[in-house]
Parts: structure tokens; C-alpha cells; sequence
């Protein structure tokens, strides 16, 4: 589940036009009708599956909207928690829209292992669709998209009774082994086309990454469609038959060479060893961190690596272990659970061991059996293994690797340097060997074990982002506070609009009174058509006192921000309409804008809403928690 070196920088930098807001889909030809809830005793559904085809072209089993005997069928890889994924859909409904006759879209669920609620969202969303075929799934798809601070199971429930849905038959459809092994098929799907991050899309069997701007997919669809008459011709093809074809003969993407799978983070990373489990010289002058998963097959590979790694360059290195069972394998959580159960007797690496030897017999009675082999106090065992300490314990390993940048198993960091996968043994020993040769100015200082390991990480870390052309812009907040929130935004982004409660939050916050500053930058994308002259008008608000003001007004009213509306806005807030106007029309403020999308690029912003806090990068309309997360280090950093 790693996301690719190019798959980060696409889905981290770009930002569409915004959600169109919740409606009802009705059945169009060829769409599966609802069918009647019956009485009876409810019984997870089934998905018909023709299984000699692989899923992504097996379009009669994925939920799917269009027209059915379109020439070009996207298929769509997507997590309903993921924000760019959101920020495609109202592409995919303008590409309908656009090619009434020629596109289809089929819809494949791919939940992310670091979005914890994305798998339960996906599971809403099929079990939608086993009870009321595309019509209900595409209601539930749209109502998860436009609430993703809120995809927990009330809201899955609540959501089933508004479309009519059978409670009962909903929530057997939502957690029976058929839903889950249906969503792991997709995933697997998405793995052997190539696909590791979201969204992705197949356009006729060719991958394209990333919430790109409408522009770009209409250009790969246009492209697709030429292909498809040209085939349809020369084969006398149409219907399935020639969207089979087209898959089988679509180009596809030549392979990246495997040391770029993961983009490096910048500088070292650094990640706390208190009360992890050590194994190896505690005083090696390099520490390898692992990120592993009890169920995964490369994590189990990867261990008998690193292992004889160890065995071959003793007392060189020692090994750090975190948790970091990922969410799609059943049995994982509690394996580490009992790992940590385990280690409270004393016994983590016989028990670690144990549970890579036969990752097949990781059920509850297994584990409780490999725990009494050791000769560990079952009743013990048991009670920490289910205890809430315990559970906390791993999440908390979880959050830590996820803070790192860790998005897959297995994930491992030489004294703070990523090393991705699986990886042969000669990989590792490069790596380690680059790492020793690192640490030896470092031990002639006389550091060593813990203390080298937090000294280098702290010397190689990445100097903060300055943004340039801060003076004069708007802002609010003590000019001195001790954290600066430069905001990238833009009027017509919704994702602007939906960060905007979470800032005044943070705002308001008394636990932050005084302390943060948040200055807005303009950054006005060139496929919202109002969004320039939106920007200049707020400057101009800005230079006559009434920024804050207008800035309310058009993210309150972001479906109308024609010059009118604008003029409207400011007569509202105390401006001359007359003179915005004129400012309007003569580009007055048009070169300020465009300093400040300049100042944005030099700090790598590309998309909106994009922050930088304390010359930190934070990309996207995060939950209040991951900002709470980003101001609180920047103030323990600014005591220090």
C-alpha cells in the first residue's frame, strides 16, 4: 500500500473545483434499479462477480453511472476520506455531463490504511448498493464525500434510513466477510494495475493519477475516444466486446525503477523510542525503526532480512519495533495486542517471532496457545491483551508512524533515513553501511545508542519554508504572536470555504489566545473563473480597511461571485461599489495577486487550501486535530 514517488506529488498538489452538493440519481438506461426490501430475516447480499475477468473490467459488478454502451469507460480507484478524492468528483460529474453519449464511470473502492475511516465508509457504501443497486450507492457516495469530517457509523446509519434502506439488511451488509473480501478485491485490482495512491483512474485500461483539473481528463478522454472508433472500425466492435479490447491494447505506463516507489522525506525523521521493544547493542551507533504489520507477507519477509542483517553486522545497529497493523487485515490488531501483551512479561521478541513463523494461526485462540508455549501467565496474557492500555498502546504506534510519513508495511528508518519494503539484503546492508559512515563523527564525539541517534536527526533536519512578501499582507492576530498560519486560499475553492470554520476555531481557542496570527495569501486557481477578480477585490477591501468583512461575505456566497455580486458584497460591508468596480476593471490589484501565487510556488504550494506554520507545510481542509497537532509542536518549538 505504498504511495508511489509520482503519485505523492500529483494527488499532494492539486486542487479542483468543488463538491456540487448532495442530490438524488435517478435510474438512467442501463442502471440497476432498486430492488424491494423484503420481510424476511436480513441476509448479507451478493455481488455478482464474473471472475474471469479481473474486477476493474468487470463493469455489470461495480456500481457504474452513464451511458452503458459508451466508447469510454473510466474506472475510478478512490477513498471516500481522502480530500483530493473528493475533489475529483465534481470533475467526474462535469465529464458526464460533457460526453453524455461516450463515458461511463465505474466506481472501485480503494480505502487508504492511514484514513481509519475510509474501509467502514466503503463498507456503507457497498452495502448501499447490495440493497439498492446504483441508484442508492451513488446517493450514499455523494452523502460520504460531502461529510468526510464525519464518517462514523451513526452517520452510515442515519444516512441507510434517509434513502429508505432496511436497517437491519444495511448493517449485515456492512460487516459480512463478502462486503470486506469484495473490498479487498478492488484493492487488489488497484495493486496490479499499478495503482498505489488516490485518486487514480483507469480511462480505457490507461492509468491516470490524481485529481487533475477538468482540462486534463477531458484531453486523455478525447485521446480515448479517437482510439476507441478507430478500433470499433477496423473490429467491427461495440458494447463490452470492444471495451475488452481497448483494455487489453491500452498503452500502459512504464515501470518506475524501485528505489523511487516512496519519495524520501526531507531530512531525517525522527521518531520516539521510549518503551519500545530493543533488540540488539542498546549503544549501536545506528538505530533501525521498524513500522511492521503481524499479517502482512513482506513484513514477514522483511523480517528474516533485517534479522540476518543483524546476525552479519553485529553490535552495529540495533532494532526498534512500533506497531502498525493496517486496517484491511482482520486478524492484525490483536496480533500486535498480544505482542504487547507479550512484552509485559518480558517475552516481546520470542512472541514476535512466534507470530511471523506462522502468520496463518493469528486467531485469538492461537495467540493465547503461542502465549502459554512461552510459558507466559495466561490470565495475564489475556486481561492485557484486552485491555484498553494495551489497545491505546498500539494506536498510539500507529499515530507515530503516521506522523512519520509511514503509509504501508513494512517501513523502516535508518537513524531517521527511510527505507521502503521488502527489500534484498544487500539493500539493507547499503543502506546500513551509509548510515555507519554517518555516525562516525558523531561517536567521536563520544555519543552513542539514544543520545547519537536524537543528535543526528536533530543536525539534518530541513530549514523551515520563509514566505516571501509577508509585509502588507492581511492579517490577524498579535503581529508578534509566537505562530504564524500563512494561508494559501482562494473565494471559489470549497475546500477553502469548509477550513474556514476550523481557522476561526483555532482562532477562538482560548488555549491559543494571543498566540497565532493567520495571515491570508491569495492564491486564485485558473480553472475557477470568479476566483481572480474575487482575489483583487478582497485586496482592494484590504487597502480600505474591510478585508475580514468582505472575506466573510464571499466564502458565504461562493456560487456567486460575478463582478455584480461583488459589488453587492462590498456596498453590504461599507465599500464603494463604484470604486471596487473601477480597481476591477482597470487590474489594479491584479499584480499583488500575482506576487502572492509566486510566493506560494517558491514554498511548493500548488493547490488550496495550503498552510505554512512555522515554515511547516500543511496541505488540504485537515480536521481541527492535524492543525491542533501542527500548532502545538510549532509553539513547544518556539519555547525551545
Amino acid at each position: 500500500m505504498m504511495l508511489s514517488k509520482r503519485a505523492l506529488i500529483v494527488v499532494a498538489s492539486v486542487a479542483l473545483v468543488g463538491f456540487a452538493g448532495c442530490k438524488k440519481i435517478e435510474n438512467k438506461p442501463g442502471e440497476q434499479p432498486a430492488p424491494a426490501v423484503e420481510a424476511a430475516a436480513p441476509a448479507a447480499a451478493a455481488i455478482p462477480v464474473n471472475d474471469s475477468l479481473p474486477l476493474e473490467q468487470n463493469i455489470g459488478a461495480l456500481p457504474w453511472k452513464g451511458n452503458p454502451t459508451a466508447k469510454v469507460t473510466i474506472v475510478e480507484f478512490s477513498d471516500y476520506q481522502c480530500p483530493f478524492c473528493s475533489r475529483a468528483e465534481p470533475t467526474i460529474s462535469e465529464l458526464l455531463k460533457s460526453y453524455p453519449n461516450d463515458v461511463r464511470v465505474a466506481f472501485v473502492n480503494m480505502p487508504l490504511p492511514f484514513h481509519n475511516d475510509a474501509m467502514p465508509a466503503a463498507k456503507a457504501a457497498l452495502a448501499a448498493y447490495k440493497q439498492g443497486g446504483n441508484e442508492k450507492f451513488w446517493a450514499m457516495h455523494e452523502a460520504l464525500f460531502a461529510n468526510q469530517q464525519n464518517l462514523k457509523d451513526e452517520f452510515f446509519k442515519a444516512q441507510a434510513a434517509k434513502l429508505g434502506l432496511d436497517a437491519a439488511r444495511f448493517e449485515a451488509d456492512m460487516n459480512s466477510p463478502e462486503t470486506a473480501a469484495f473490498i479487498q478485491k478492488g484493492m487488489d485490482a488497484a495493486k496490479n494495475n499499478g495503482i498505489s495512491g488516490t485518486p487514480s483512474f483507469l480511462i480505457n485500461g490507461e492509468l491516470m493519477v490524481g485529481a487533475q483539473p477538468v482540462d486534463a481528463f477531458k484531453q486523455k478522454i478525447d485521446a480515448a475516444l479517437a482510439r476507441a472508433n478507430k478500433v470499433a472500425a477496423e473490429k467491427n466492435l461495440s458494447g463490452e466486446p470492444l471495451f475488452q479490447e481497448l483494455v487489453k491494447t491500452a498503452p500502459k505506463p512504464a515501470p518506475e525503477p524501485e528505489e523511487a516507489e516512496e519519495e524520501a522525506p526531507a531530512g531525517r525523521v525522527h521518531v520516539d523510542l521510549a518503551g519500545a521493544p530493543v533488540l540488539g547493542n542498546p549503544d549501536a551507533p545506528v538505530t533501525l525503526v521498524e513500522f511492521t504489520d503481524f499479517q502482512c507477507p513482506f513484513c514477514a519477509r522483511a523480517n528474516t532480512t533485517i534479522h540476518e542483517l543483524l546476525q552479519n553486522n553485529p553490535d552495529k545497529f540495533r532494532i526498534v519495533f512500533r506497531h502498525y497493523p493496517l486496517p484491511f487485515h482482520d486478524k492484525a490488531q490483536l496480533a500486535h495486542q498480544a505482542a504487547e501483551a507479550a512484552k509485559m512479561q518480558g517475552k516481546f521478541w520470542e512472541y514476535y517471532d512466534k507470530l511471523f513463523a506462522d502468520q496463518g494461526k493469528l486467531d485469538r485462540d492461537s495467540l493465547i496457545a503461542s502465549a502459554k508455549e512461552l510459558g507466559l501467565d495466561e490470565a495475564k496474557f489475556v486481561a492485557d491483551m484486552d485491555s484498553e492500555a494495551v489497545v491505546a498502546k498500539v494506536k498510539a504506534d500507529v499515530d507515530a508512524g503516521s506522523d512519520a510519513g509511514v503509509r504501508g508495511t513494512p517501513h523502516f528508518f535508518f537513524n531517521g533515513t527511510l527505507l521502503s519494503g521488502a527489500q534484498p539484503l544487500p539493500a539493507f546492508q547499503a543502506a546500513l553501511d551509509k548510515e555507519l559512515n554517518a555516525a562516525k563523527a558523531y561517536e567521536a564525539k563520544g555519543l552513542k545508542g539514544d543520545a547519537l541517534y536524537e543528535q543526528i536527526i536533530k543536525d539534518n533536519q530541513p530549514a523551515p519554508l520563509v514566505v516571501e512578501n509577508l509585509e502588507g499582507a492581511p492579517f490577524k492576530g498579535p503581529a508578534d504572536a509566537p505562530v504564524t498560519i500563512v494561508a494559501f486560499s482562494e473565494f471559489q475553492c470549497p475546500f477553502c470555504a469548509r477550513v474556514e470554520p476550523t481557522l476561526k476555531a483555532l482562532y477562538e481557542d482560548p488555549a491559543y489566545a494571543g498566540k497565532l496570527k493567520i495571515v491570508f495569501k491569495q492564491m486564485p486557481l485558473p480553472f475557477h473563473n470568479n476566483a481572480q477578480k474575487a482575489a483583487e477585490a478582497s485586496l482592494f477591501a484590504h487597502a480600505n480597511g474591510k478585508f475580514w468583512e468582505l472575506h466573510d461575505k464571499m466564502f458565504e456566497n461562493q456560487q456567486n461571485l460575478d463582478i455584480e455580486s461583488l459589488k453587492k458584497y462590498a456596498t453590504e460591508v461599507g465599500l464603494d461599489a463604484a470604486a471596487l468596480e473601477a480597481a476591477l476593471n482597470s487590474n489594479q490589484y491584479e499584480a499583488a495577486v500575482k506576487a502572492d501565487i509566486e510566493s506560494a510556488q517558491k514554498v511548493g504550494v500548488s493547490g488550496t487550501p495550503s498552510f505554512v506554520i512555522n515554515g511547516q507545510l500543511v496541505v488540504g481542509a485537515l480536521p481541527i486535530e492535524a492543525f491542533k497537532k501542527a500548532i502545538d509542536k510549532a509553539l513547544a518549538d518556539a519555547a525551545k
